[in-house]
């Protein structure tokens, strides 16, 4: 079975009718480098893709990619910065500062 990147993100559901609005229904993504959720019609037209990852990115994320490389998900930034923290904390214990 094939993984896509259109599985299992979420769907968006605004039913604004009874003000005189309208009813928005769309399928979400996740962002690959951020928490953010994106509507997929609103990523067809301003969102972007990750080839390193090979993950779909909102706009903040795609301009940072074209910056900067792809940073990886935010998951692993998040634990990269806790273990360095950890290491940082039991090097000052074994040095006794």
């Amino acid at each position: 079975m094939s993984k896509s990147i259109f599985n299992g993100a979420g769907y968006f559901k605004n039913d604004d009718t009874a003000s005189g609005g309208k009813l928005v229904e769309d399928d979400l993504l996740g962002c690959g480098h951020c928490p953010k959720p994106m509507k997929k019609h609103e990523w067809r037209e301003h969102g972007g893709m990750c080839f390193v990852c090979q993950q779909p990115l909102c706009p903040h994320c795609t301009a940072r990619a074209l910056k900067f490389g792809c940073e990886g998900p935010e998951i692993k930034r998040i634990e990269q910065a806790v273990n360095d923290q950890y290491r940082q904390q039991q090097n000052e214990k074994i040095l006794g500062i």
